[in-house]
């Protein structure tokens, strides 16, 4: 028996308790650790859903948990090289920068789901690593 399984029984709520992570950690702990760079240091496992892409973000099925906050997502994304219908970025690509040493560590790129030319409020943000720009974490936020 792990440590997380002799500790956390699933029926106890976590109260009090957010997915609250720094883009760092997004990117360090999530993120290389599914590109096979580091070894998972978390517990919580973010889901892979390709088809964020192909789908108005309010239809996608989302995986309801007491962990994030009401209608926000994180997933694992396969960066797609076909035109994202809605989608459009809000800026250019930015550096995600380690707090310790300043270094570059990913970068980021924020979007906006757009209905009929208008923001429909849903927005998503997508990190990558620095030496894989093919697999994301998508940030997804509802209104």
């Amino acid at each position: 028996m792990s440590m997380v399984e002799e500790f956390y029984d699933e029926e106890e709520e976590l109260v009090g308790f957010r997915f609250n992570p720094s883009e760092e950690e997004l990117i360090l702990d999530y993120l290389l650790p599914k590109l096979g760079f580091d070894q998972p240091k978390t517990i919580y496992l973010l889901e892979d859903k390709d088809e964020i892409y192909a789908k108005v973000p309010w239809r996608l099925k989302h995986t309801e948990n007491g962990i994030f906050e009401p209608n926000e997502w994180f997933y694992f994304v396969k960066k797609t090289n076909r035109k994202v219908k809605g989608w459009k970025a809000t800026g250019g690509l930015k550096d995600v920068l380690s707090k310790k040493n300043g270094k570059v560590i990913g970068k980021k790129r924020n979007r906006s789901f757009y209905v009929g030319g208008e923001p429909s409020g849903w927005t998503m943000t997508e990190y990558s690593s620095i030496g894989n720009q093919n697999q994301l974490l998508c940030h997804l936020k509802g209104p």
